[in-house]
């Protein structure tokens, strides 16, 4: 459960109502993501296509010892991990963006991360709500590599008349 308080139901356990509408959902549910590897070969490969600099790609460059994982890799690693069991989970209309984007540690080739999700916030409007959801990415030592809040627009449930 790392990442999250735990406060809440996990929504693993609700999978069987997906999709989620924003009525289905409560501040403080939770949901652990899975695991994703970190390998050496795709950390280079990124690097060289998407941000070829010496940290993410030169060996003996001293700053951190050895590369690391640029950013928006990490970004892309989360995204592999939330893309398969949350976000089709949602009866999403479409994402709205992304606060407090933080990465306090450096990820390292060689590494495994661990995403979660939580949700923080419940704005409902007519026929939508906004979703706000925290959303961590820790490595084996527990350790925040990822953070940020994510903000969806997710569809309420149709109301029928009685």
């Amino acid at each position: 459960m790392s990442g999250v308080t735990g406060r809440g139901r996990d929504l693993a356990g609700r999978i069987d109502i997906a999709p989620w509408h924003a009525e289905d959902l409560r501040v403080g549910d939770w949901m652990n993501l899975g695991t994703v590897q970190v390998h050496h070969d795709e950390v280079l490969a990124f690097a060289a296509r998407f941000d070829p600099l010496p940290i993410h790609l030169d060996e003996t460059n001293p700053v951190f010892g050895g590369v690391i994982a640029s950013g928006v890799h990490t970004m892309a690693l989360f995204s592999s991990l939330a893309s398969r069991e949350f976000i089709p989970r949602l009866a999403l209309v479409a994402g709205k963006g992304i606060d407090r984007l933080r990465l306090p540690v450096p990820v390292r080739p060689g590494a495994s991360l661990t995403g979660a999700v939580e949700i923080v916030d419940i704005a409902e409007h007519s026929a939508r709500a906004d979703v706000t959801y925290r959303s961590t990415l820790t490595d084996e030592s527990e350790q925040v590599v990822l953070s940020f809040v994510g903000i969806a627009v997710v569809s309420r449930r149709r109301h029928r008349p009685a």
